[in-house]
């Protein structure tokens, strides 16, 4: 039976980077003020410099950093999620459950800061205020953590 889990989560985690690899080839990209391809859009809204801003900002403003940032971590998710199914060999001195709660932690991790961020940067570029990006950004990781815990007690 675990070999249908390996199965499933290797097609998945293949079907996965896939995606991810199409959707950063598939061209460019439309901004609100009309500019393909380009952050003037949203760098109206804001009132904050363009791309020139820095070599982190050229860096993480880069296509390619994300789409290979994206692939490292789905095959790192897929390495772990095999590890927690098929364990570690006896050998190893390890616990498997060590493993399984560094992953399912990673995850949760990852998770919480891409609702975060992702909302913060929305509202932020959106409101042109950083003070609305924060609390937008908690304000969605509160409903989250309300969810999770309404699920719990659904479950338990």
């Amino acid at each position: 039976m675990p070999e249908i889990y390996l199965l499933s989560t290797l097609l998945m985690g293949l079907l996965l980077i896939a995606v991810a690899t199409a959707i950063s080839r598939s061209g460019q990209r439309a901004t609100p003020s009309g500019h393909a391809g380009s952050r003037s859009g949203f760098a109206e809204w804001s009132g904050r410099a363009g791309p020139d801003s820095g070599r982190i900002v050229t860096i993480a403003s880069n296509p390619v950093t994300w789409t290979v940032s994206f692939i490292l971590l789905a095959v790192a998710l897929l390495a772990g999620a095999v590890l927690m199914i098929e364990g570690l060999p006896e050998g190893m001195g390890i616990d498997s459950s060590l493993i399984e709660m560094a992953v399912l932690g990673l995850l949760g991790a990852l998770l919480l800061g891409f609702v975060f961020f992702g909302a913060y940067f929305s509202a932020r570029d959106r409101v042109g205020y950083t003070a609305a990006g924060v609390a937008v950004a908690s304000v969605a990781i509160g409903v989250l953590l309300l969810i999770a815990v309404v699920a719990a007690l659904l479950m338990a």
